[in-house]
């Protein structure tokens, strides 16, 4: 079964002794460490939420809560619930509904106020991938296989270090709080213009930064051919760009096609030409591949 979920209940496992309160987890930042969304086979009471606590001392979750962006609901998590020192605590969750569009999922205290969010993330493939923070309590998100109830990446633990966007990888990641979708490339409107199916879900996607050529360009239809080779009828991973707000199933962002960027590989073949406009407003102004090309 595809998609994202309603939350109708959960199931507590693990957890430490410890005499730290509600208070506490929100100033040391709790985080929500990994989600599955859409386990491999039946779904219901097989997707989970692990939550990690990456400081020195073990905190309990005093009525804390966990709430989904899809009308809200919001289940508690059992008061005394403690998570140790460097230790992980999965929820396990029963399914009301399915839902394909993105989701987020927050983390609230006692007083209803948000801890942690993480971004809209959606799976439309029914396998044992999930979403994971890696490093484990860092800032970007990946698509990988599953580690529940331990470390996403070993290395990490133990370490304050975050991950920032960098300029390439061969790994699928998101970064920051904005919308995150993996789905197949199901249409091609521009070099720097995709659609992608998630679930029931077709979404359009401008990339972040780039200005097509123009159509009278004698490279414009080249660089229509690279997008469509690279990307078209593929899995591809979009990272919305946090700081251009979506517009219903619009989105901008840097898109991940075979686990290449897009943005970056099409700046580099001189298929596109910089939008400098985005340069004060874009997320991914900073990457390495956005300031080589002139921003």
């Amino acid at each position: 079964m595809t998609g994202l979920f309603l939350l109708a209940g959960l199931v507590i496992f693990g957890g430490a002794s410890g005499m730290f309160a509600s208070a506490h987890a929100q100033s040391v930042g709790i985080v929500i460490n990994e989600v599955e969304l859409n386990p491999k086979g039946k779904d219901t009471g097989t997707q989970w939420v692990e939550l990690y606590n990456p400081t020195s001392s073990s905190i309990t979750l005093d009525n804390f809560k966990i709430k989904t962006t899809f009308k809200g609901l919001v289940v508690p998590i059992p008061s005394g619930t403690t998570i140790g020192a460097g230790q992980f605590h999965v929820v396990t969750l029963s399914i009301n509904k399915v839902s394909a569009a993105a989701q987020s999922i927050a983390l609230l205290d006692g007083s209803y106020k948000q801890v942690v969010k993480t971004p809209s993330l959606a799976d439309s493939k029914d396998n044992s991938g999930t979403w994971q923070k890696v490093p484990d309590g860092g800032n970007t998100w990946k698509f990988k296989e599953q580690t529940r109830g331990s470390a996403n990446d070993p290395s990490s633990i133990g370490s304050s270090s975050s991950s920032s966007p960098s300029s390439s990888s061969s790994q699928n990641k998101c970064s920051g709080s904005g919308v995150c979708l993996e789905g197949k490339v199901t249409g091609v409107v521009d070099s720097d213009t995709i659609k992608i199916k998630v679930g029931g879900d077709t979404y359009k996607v401008d990339l972040s930064l780039t200005k097509a050529l123009a159509k009278k360009d004698k490279n414009y239809g080249s660089a229509l051919l690279y997008t469509q080779a690279l990307c078209l009828g593929t899995d591809a991973l979009v990272d919305q760009d946090d700081k251009v707000k979506p517009s219903g199933k619009n989105l901008k962002g840097v898109v991940y096609c075979s686990e290449r960027n897009l943005n970056e590989r099409l700046f580099d073949q001189s298929y596109v030409t910089l939008d400098k406009g985005q340069c004060g407003i874009s997320e991914f102004s900073a990457t390495s591949w956005a300031r080589r090309n002139g921003c």
